[in-house]
């Protein structure tokens, strides 16, 4: 269970990567909107079972703190404008 949870987040990780910088920080400010649409695909997906459940909790506290940890290191967009993290991407945006 634990196993499964922790390649949601290696895989919410790996689509990070995937998107462009502007997409991500887009993305990052509303971490608790994107937590609840994760939770609730994951639950739909592997519900049924309390192991299903589990998968879908620990994943979802994954990707909670995927997203986090991205947010303190790079920032992210809020109205408009770039917050910076420990990182300053601004050039990349």
């Amino acid at each position: 269970m634990i196993e499964m949870g922790i390649v949601v987040g290696i895989c919410l990780l790996v689509t990070l990567v995937k998107m462009s910088w502007r997409w991500r920080m887009h993305m990052l400010p509303s971490s608790l909107f994107v937590d609840a649409v994760i939770f609730t695909c994951l639950l739909l997906i592997h519900g049924g079972a309390f192991s299903g459940v589990m998968v879908a909790t620990v994943g979802a506290m994954t990707c909670s703190l995927t997203l986090s940890v991205a947010r303190a290191l790079y920032g992210h967009i809020e109205s408009g404008d770039y917050v910076p993290g420990n990182f300053d991407v601004s050039s990349k945006l």
